[in-house]
């Protein structure tokens, strides 16, 4: 019950039970460079500049960070 309260409420203090503490999210957005956006980019070089525009409008439209 002691660790429980020095916790809570203390942001210097990381719950590792947290999903989103900052080791995990950095993983996270690592893993997305890595593994999406690295082929997105290189399909997105073939388009014409119109063509990248509009489906950078919908991949930001459709895809949805879980944060």
């Amino acid at each position: 019950m002691a660790g429980d309260k020095l916790r809570d409420g203390n942001p210097d203090i990381a719950d590792l039970s947290d999903p989103n503490r900052p080791t995990n999210v950095g993983t996270y957005y690592s893993e997305l460079y890595d593994n999406e956006w690295s082929d997105a980019f290189e399909e997105l070089t073939k388009f014409d500049d119109d063509r990248k525009v509009k489906s950078l409008h919908i991949i930001m439209e459709v895809i949805r960070v879980p944060f």
